[in-house]
């Protein structure tokens, strides 16, 4: 076997735990309530309307 493919093999050996400790990062997000989502929701399209508001007073 070449040098090539057995670093390739190592490789992609290596970039596994960072797939996996990207996917613990993440998952206490998605334990969130309905409410803490619909909340989330609500300052999502708020913000979204002041920047509207204040591009159009710009123009």
């Amino acid at each position: 076997m070449s040098k090539k493919s057995t670093a390739k093999r190592n490789e992609k050996k290596a970039l596994q735990p960072a797939v996996t400790a990207t996917v613990v990062a993440t998952n206490p997000q998605a334990e969130m309530s309905y409410d803490d989502m619909l909340t989330e929701l609500e300052a999502i399209v708020i913000e979204a309307d002041i920047r509207l508001a204040e591009e159009e007073g710009t123009l």
